[in-house]
């Protein structure tokens, strides 16, 4: 590739010759990109589609948001290390700044076909999915910043899955909200699923949607470009490929509109003691919650939700997709069901006037995939050393507690508990059959974690903080729910989405730091000080600001963490660069200056 002599200026930022990964200013970048979705956002909430058109094509010409698309695609995307047809993965610095040079030039590109991969589902059936080449999967999300903001403005309050801001656990609240209290009508379940929602999807009631969308033709393209499946080509007349960065943006597209086909309504309701002054209320007999392709619509009676059944079966058939009649089912919350891995069900009690109490669990599927993942985790762990067992089994153990920690899973966690603790026993056992009982406890078993009377911790006596992690551990936690229509493209929500945001990383991070680490991410509000994005996006590095040969010393002040890929670049630029210094430093928020404002306030207070 030749080298550009001139250094161009774009989006505000400059670059000399190719694209240098390691000086791009991220922060930089990022504001610039979330400054154009929120204008989107606003001119279609007004109305105004020449502007929404105008800043699309803006979007799509973007140099922030190449950067950021290519960021996304190669360093972020959890499937950031499997190729597709061109066989192109694990990209250095190097090849992807060259990669943002190729996309910011005029080449005409034609999109390459997906390559089919399959992946195992619970029912022992296989999921297929299309992995886009690299290069399409950054045009992709070129596309997805320019469409996503747009129809931000306009989707469902109750649609959940794959949109910014939003989680499977609000999906569980906004359920949960809707069926506890003795007041509560809604005791039918109509718990919806539909059959190969990605591969069946009609493509032209899709591309209606889109209408004046500037980059409709390339979308249309990747619908259009088949996959390959075991060296053989096949053509795709419908469907949307389930891998690539833009199908689920698309599926949500495809589906939007469900609620309204209901006959779902809402109303402002004024509450002075809500934040907004009131909330929007349901005024139907109906509540409809979708994740994804997964839904389930509550009702008062068993005939409602038999009539909502016959109601979105024939609004799907426009779709080109249909009901699963072997997973879509309507129940009583008497018997409870499950969604999104949780059982949601009313219990009989004494404690209450009704009688019922509405608890949600983790559900015995979910709870018995775990147990088959520490099982396999166990087997391929044979004759690897302790340290090496606790190294793998914390993630999923974390992992998994986080996902179950806001609901009543106590019992729960005791009894996966016991069911680790025998399996690293066993594990111990089979590593030294020579030996005692007495003699593996002692050696593997002890009071391992800090500031807990806990005798029976696994791990390696002989390292510092390599223990078990247990599921008791994990508080109980009630979880937000994101109101109504708020969303992160929203200008006037700009507050409200900063703090969730930083509560959220600091959720993530809290779960995979001890005590005395997580007060250094708290020091700079859970936030990379070099590309000013939440610290849960990635993986972390602690990084001494004063390098330790040049006296840096493993203090408060002198260590900070930055994500993997961040650390490689303040390396690549000079850990000692003032400029990357003073960045990380005005980072960090000083305590005894917090400190003496928090006094200043408490003594205002007391002369009031």
């Amino acid at each position: 590739m030749e080298k550009m002599e001139s250094s161009p200026k774009r989006d505000g930022i400059v670059t000399k010759q190719t694209t240098d990964w390691h000086s791009i200013k991220w922060t930089k970048a990022y504001k610039e990109v979330r400054k154009l979705r929120r204008r989107i956002f606003r001119a279609t909430r007004a109305g105004d589609w020449k502007k929404v058109n105008k800043l699309q094509r803006l979007m799509l010409r973007s140099y922030s948001n190449v950067l950021i698309s290519v960021r996304q695609a190669s360093q972020l995307n959890k499937g950031k290390n499997t190729p597709g047809v061109d066989n192109i993965a694990k990209l250095t610095p190097h090849s992807r700044g060259e990669l943002v040079d190729t996309l910011m030039s005029d080449e005409v590109w034609k999109p390459k076909p997906t390559r089919r991969v399959y992946i195992p589902k619970c029912n022992s059936k296989r999921r297929p999915l299309g992995i886009p080449s690299m290069r399409d999967r950054c045009t992709q999300n070129i596309v997805k910043n320019a469409l996503e903001p747009q129809w931000e403005a306009m989707f469902e309050s109750t649609s959940y899955g794959f949109r910014p801001g939003r989680s499977t656990h609000d999906a569980r609240q906004r359920i949960f909200d809707n069926i506890k209290g003795e007041k509560n009508r809604k005791w039918w379940v109509l718990d919806a699923d539909i059959s190969g929602c990605f591969d069946n999807i009609a493509h032209k009631p899709l591309m209606e949607n889109l209408k004046q969308f500037p980059a409709k033709k390339k979308v249309e393209e990747w619908l259009k470009a088949g996959y390959i499946d075991n060296k053989t080509f096949y053509e795709t007349e419908s469907g949307t490929p389930q891998g690539g960065i833009i199908s689920p943006l698309l599926a949500n597209i495809a589906l939007h509109g469900m609620e309204e086909e209901l006959g779902i309504v809402y109303k402002w309701r004024k509450d002075i003691r809500k934040e907004a002054g009131g909330y929007w209320n349901n005024t139907t007999k109906r509540t409809f919650i979708r994740f994804a392709d997964d839904f389930v619509v509550l009702t008062e009676s068993k005939e409602d939700a038999e009539e909502a059944k016959a109601i979105i079966k024939k609004w799907l058939t426009k779709k080109g997709l249909t009901l699963s009649e072997e997973k879509t089912k309507i129940r009583n919350l008497k018997e409870g069901f499950d969604f999104l891995g949780w059982n949601f069900r009313k219990y009989p009690t004494s404690a209450r006037k009704s009688g019922m109490v509405t608890l949600i669990k983790p559900s015995k599927k979910n709870i018995q995939k775990f147990r088959n993942e520490i099982k396999e985790t166990f087997q391929k762990l044979k004759g690897e050393s302790a340290k090496t067992v606790v190294g793998k089994l914390n993630s999923k153990i974390r992992g998994w507690g986080n996902y179950h920690s806001g609901v009543a899973a106590k019992e729960t966690f005791g009894k996966m508990d016991g069911y680790i603790h025998w399996k690293c026993l066993r594990w111990a056992k089979r590593k030294h059959h020579k030996k005692s009982g007495k003699w593996i406890s002692q050696k593997y078993f002890g009071k391992l974690c800090p500031g807990r009377n806990d005798n029976w911790v696994f791990g390696e006596k002989s390292l510092d903080n390599a223990y078990m992690q247990k599921l008791s551990w994990i508080p109980i936690q009630r979880h937000t729910l994101v109101q109504h229509k708020n969303s992160p493209d929203d200008p006037k929500m700009k507050q409200y989405w900063e703090k969730r945001k930083v509560k959220q990383s600091e959720k993530t991070i809290k779960s995979r730091l001890s005590s005395g680490r997580d007060k250094i991410a708290k020091r700079q509000e859970y936030t990379c000080p070099f590309c000013n994005q939440p610290l849960g996006m990635e993986n972390i590095h602690l990084h001494h600001i004063t390098p330790k040969h040049l006296g840096g010393q493993d203090k408060l002040g002198n260590l900070v963490y930055v994500h993997e890929e961040c650390h490689k670049s303040i390396h690549a630029l000079g850990a000692t660069n003032p400029d990357i210094q003073k960045k990380l430093k005005d980072r960090i928020k000083n305590p005894s200056q917090t400190s003496t404002k928090t006094k200043r306030n408490k003594t205002k207070k007391k002369e009031k």
